[in-house]
């Protein structure tokens, strides 16, 4: 089964989080950007791809289309390893991390659609047996930067029917207003999203600790300085969690033994796509760090991180970000219900989007 074709396609999805859009790369951020990949065989099988695309999606796409889609070509679809190791080994001087291992997330991702579709099963069958239909799902909030939203939208999130709620705040008061709203049952996570130096990190982890976090996520700055994680670890109580910035699984071994994190957060279209969240989950199980992966996204890369959690032996949360859009890509497969998402069954990943919503949201640079 031969590849024919493999297409790039950007979309741009606008989003209401309840407050005004913080700003990211120079202006507000008003729309959930993705970067669509279509992998289109000689047999007709068609599989779907998602490479990380907020703002950096025209990179992205110019890496695919002009190194990534023609080594493909050609290449039989059903081999995914060996295309994979092809654009690895051919492609490593353009990086191991960033745009480029975005662009071969996509591909991974796509080609395991294909083979599940060939196969006639959802791609969690073609990974190993399916441990849970339903996963529980975190609503991760947006960065409010105002604790009394925060705590609103936090006390929403669970009237939902949400067991799990994370902030995406800096400050004290937001986690202690929204560990108020939710009470002392619901789970809480702090994603900081690299802000602090080691003393800083130290101390905003005492200040929050009677609010019962269940982790703190990427307190510090730089991300990839894992003495200073690892120090950290030492210092407090508070588990720490870190993983979306991490470019590849080899790295993330360097992670899994450096750093004493208690959560690796591989991200599926910044990692290396199925076949790096498998070989993360792998080396995490072995070093008793549990999976929670990055999934602030939409599309085949949040179904392709579900089909794998539902393989895994301990219990999985899945990440989904806390925001109304006009539509779903997935024609309504991942949208939580009580609180939990039910992974699709289907042959492939389960995504097959309606030519009209590409079109109507596709992105331009």
């Amino acid at each position: 089964m031969k590849i024919v074709s493999i297409e790039t396609l950007p979309i741009a999805v606008p989003y209401d989080s309840g407050a005004a859009p913080l700003p990211l790369g120079g202006k507000p951020r008003t729309e959930m950007e993705s970067l669509l990949v279509r992998v289109t065989t000689d047999s007709g099988i068609v599989g779907w791809g998602d490479a990380f695309g907020v703002r950096i999606w025209p990179v992205t796409r110019l890496l695919i289309d002009r190194l990534a889609a023609p080594l493909c070509i050609g290449e039989d679809a059903l081999r995914r390893e060996d295309v994979v190791d092809k654009l690895v080994r051919t492609l490593y001087h353009f990086g191991r991390a960033g745009p480029l291992q975005y662009a071969i997330s996509a591909i991974d991702i796509a080609l395991w659609d294909i083979a599940a579709k060939a196969a006639g099963l959802p791609v969690h069958a073609l990974i190993g047996p399916r441990r849970t239909a339903d996963i529980p799902v975190y609503a991760s909030l947006l960065p409010y930067r105002d604790p009394a939203l925060a705590a609103r939208f936090a006390a929403r999130a669970v009237d939902q029917g949400y067991r799990y709620v994370k902030l995406h705040e800096r400050d004290v008061p937001s986690v202690r207003e929204s560990r108020a709203a939710i009470g002392p049952h619901t789970g809480l996570m702090v994603d900081l999203n690299c802000p602090f130096d080691l003393r800083q990190a130290e101390q905003f982890a005492r200040d929050v600790a009677p609010y019962d976090p269940m982790w703190l996520e990427e307190p510090l700055f730089p991300v990839d300085d894992f003495d200073a994680m690892a120090e950290l670890a030492r210092r407090i109580d508070t588990p720490l969690a870190m993983g979306e910035n991490v470019g590849n699984p080899v790295e993330f071994r360097r992670v899994l033994d450096s750093t004493g994190i208690a959560y690796a957060q591989p991200s599926a279209i910044k990692t290396g796509g199925i076949t790096a969240l498998l070989e993360v989950a792998r080396d995490a199980a072995r070093r008793g760090v549990r999976l929670m992966p990055h999934s602030a996204y939409f599309g085949p890369g949040l179904l392709a991180t579900m089909h794998v959690l539902s393989t895994l032996e301990t219990d999985p949360i899945l990440e989904r970000f806390y925001c109304e859009m006009p539509v779903e890509l997935s024609g309504g497969a991942t949208l939580p219900r009580n609180g939990t998402v039910r992974v699709p069954d289907v042959p492939g990943l389960g995504f097959e989007p309606d030519p009209e919503v590409l079109r109507r949201y596709a992105a331009t640079a």
